[in-house]
């Protein structure tokens, strides 16, 4: 943009109030719009051309070379503060808070490291399955699926998936059906993290979830965490499964497809992803993981895990369980039978003896 001097300026108005020339060949000498050259003939207009003058007035000439010389000193001696305590002890109101951080990048000083009252404790268990961690990633939608949710538990140690699996629904049983997985493939661990949400936590204080009931026969012990913060490992396992997994395979037509292709990214992740996290040292996950000593036979594991419930069978011959209809065997209309869940497998019971089998919907 052209540096118009006031004179000039004075002089093309001028000549567009005498119709010397029109108000578009005025915008183009000075390299303005035709509103900018109607502002000006307004102003003329109540106060003649010497109402040209811009009357702006910007921080800089608020500032005596004293004062500048005064506030990048005082950042340099007090990094930690702010504008406006800057402002405050050097007594300088009429100028902006944003003007004093530009006077500090300019001068250097903008980005001076200070050492933190309260260090930052990057925390990792000694050892693996001395704790867990579990979470459900919040929702995402897949253009040709809708919304799912991921389930996963991790260990803390060595940052191993334990477990994961996409779900069109974030309810306490498909928490289980992962939770499950895991204690069945790689045993017990010590404790297991997680936030309160209800899944995981009643939401009465007198109340016990099945995933309590469930953790305290085994054993396990749980920890709460109140800030997402707590769960850092598996938050940032959250990022990078948004960043390098969904991204990939946001064209997916169905939830099974989507799942299996997560199944082989978990492998490949544990077997070749290496991190320099806290113990890490630049090795793969299946490289510091080691199965747990603490297990408990499959025998043991489906008498303990197994959710019994009853159903009403509906006129169609289906039942409602958890927000997904089955369909059983004709004759058992108007009854109520016996559903077992033992993680993804349904086992339908009526009069003490099986009727059927099904796999747990997603």
């Amino acid at each position: 943009m052209k540096n118009i001097s006031l004179d000039y300026k004075k002089e093309i108005i001028s000549k567009v109030i005498r119709n010397s020339i029109t108000r578009k060949e005025a915008a183009n000498l000075l390299s303005c719009n035709p509103k900018t050259i109607r502002n000006y003939l307004k102003k003329v207009s109540s106060g003649g051309v010497n109402n040209l003058g811009d009357k702006r007035h910007g921080n800089n000439r608020k500032l005596t070379p004293k004062q500048v010389i005064d506030i990048v000193e005082d950042k340099r001696s007090h990094p930690w503060r702010s504008a406006r305590k800057t402002k405050e002890e050097l007594t300088i109101p009429n100028v902006s808070n944003r003007w004093i951080q530009y006077l500090w990048v300019k001068h250097g000083v903008g980005k001076v490291n200070i050492n933190r009252l309260k260090p930052i404790t990057r925390f990792s268990a000694s050892s693996p399955n001395q704790l867990w961690q579990a979470d459900i990633m919040g929702k995402i939608d897949f253009p040709l699926i809708g919304t799912c949710y991921l389930i996963a538990n991790i260990d803390d140690h060595s940052r191993f998936i334990l477990s994961g699996k996409w779900f069109t629904s974030q309810n306490k049983i498909n928490v289980f059906r992962v939770w499950f997985y895991a204690l069945y493939n790689w045993g017990l661990p010590e404790a297991m993290l997680q936030d309160r949400g209800s899944q995981y936590h009643p939401r009465h204080p007198k109340d016990q979830a099945d995933y309590q009931f469930y953790a305290q026969t085994l054993g396990i012990k749980l920890i709460y965490a109140r800030k997402a913060r707590s769960k850092g490992k598996i938050e940032r396992f959250w990022r990078f499964v948004q960043q390098d997994f969904v991204r990939e395979n946001l064209g997916v037509s169905s939830i099974s497809e989507l799942n299996r292709r997560f199944f082989k990214w978990i492998i490949n992740h544990n077997e070749n992803f290496k991190s320099d996290g806290l113990g890490m040292s630049k090795r793969t996950s299946a490289q510091v993981y080691q199965p747990s000593e603490r297990r408990k036979s499959p025998e043991e594991l489906r008498e303990i895990l197994t959710i019994t419930m009853r159903r009403y069978v509906y006129r169609d011959s289906t039942i409602s369980l958890f927000g997904k209809y089955y369909r059983v065997p004709y004759g058992y209309i108007g009854c109520r039978i016996w559903v077992k869940i033992l993680g993804d497998k349904l086992i339908f019971e009526a009069m003490d003896k099986v009727i059927c089998k099904q796999k747990l919907k997603l």
